[in-house]
């Protein structure tokens, strides 16, 4: 009997019915995270606009002159829910493949830690690295540097992840207790993310005088917001869905 209970417990879903679970739960991560932007990120980055309008750089936008405000909110939000989906399906395929090393006794447990993951390697470790800046900041000249450091903190927080979950899975097989493991797992994060704090660049652009600190804090914390509301949705939505899928299979 607990032989027959185990096995339940070990079988994956299909990965077709599986695609199609986190597809939906990205279009309504998606729609979320929208929705987020309009409300909240919109009132964030009214004053970064005037600001710029204030400098004569208005001109400088020719596309700001030829689609309207409310016209480009509506491509956003529709933009923001496609790159969602799309984004659903990479992490629907990497559900797939690690789903045997996740914590959790359901689905919906495996999908949130998986989220949470996510959430601190594409979100929570940008924003502490090189968190965002409104329209008004931001030297057109060193996006090719910017870039290049953004990818780079990106790469060291999967390399983090990778690491930590081979360590994590490695303490596990040789018996150690879950709560040695938990504390070194913790551990290993806080120094790998000190690590990139401390080697990778900063920012290179300096923020002018004439940009209210409220301005810019209000933009990043809006910002961060909008990512904690998408992977959220998408963990507690995709997690939903195939812990239903793996209970009805």
């Amino acid at each position: 009997m607990a032989t027959a209970v185990e096995d339940r417990a070990e079988t994956a879903p299909r990965f077709a019915p599986l695609l199609g679970r986190f597809a939906l739960a990205g279009v309504v991560a998606g729609a979320a995270s929208g929705l987020w932007a309009l409300v909240v990120t919109e009132r964030a980055i009214a004053p970064a606009l005037a600001l710029e309008e204030a400098r004569g750089s208005g001109h400088d936008h020719g596309h700001e002159e030829l689609v309207s405000r409310s016209t480009q909110l509506v491509g956003g939000f529709l933009g923001t829910v496609f790159a969602a989906v799309v984004f659903s399906v990479v992490v629907a395929a990497v559900y797939a493949a690690v789903r045997h090393r996740l914590p959790g006794r359901t689905d919906a447990g495996r999908a949130a830690v998986l989220a949470a993951i996510g959430f601190g390697v594409f979100a929570l470790l940008p924003a502490v690295k090189m968190p965002a800046n409104p329209p008004a900041v931001g030297d057109p000249g060193t996006v090719g540097t910017r870039t290049a450091i953004y990818i780079a903190v990106l790469g060291a927080g999967v390399v983090t992840a990778l690491l930590v979950s081979a360590m994590v899975g490695t303490l596990r097989a040789r018996g150690l207790h879950p709560s040695a493991v938990a504390a070194a797992g913790v551990l290993a994060t806080v120094a790998l993310v000190a690590a990139t704090v401390l080697l990778v660049p900063d920012n290179p652009d300096a923020i002018g005088a004439d940009v209210p600190a409220a301005v810019v804090w209000d933009f990043r914390l809006a910002s961060l917001g909008q990512l904690a509301v998408l992977w959220t949705t998408l963990g507690l939505t995709a997690g939903y869905l195939v812990d239903r899928l793996a209970r009805r299979g």
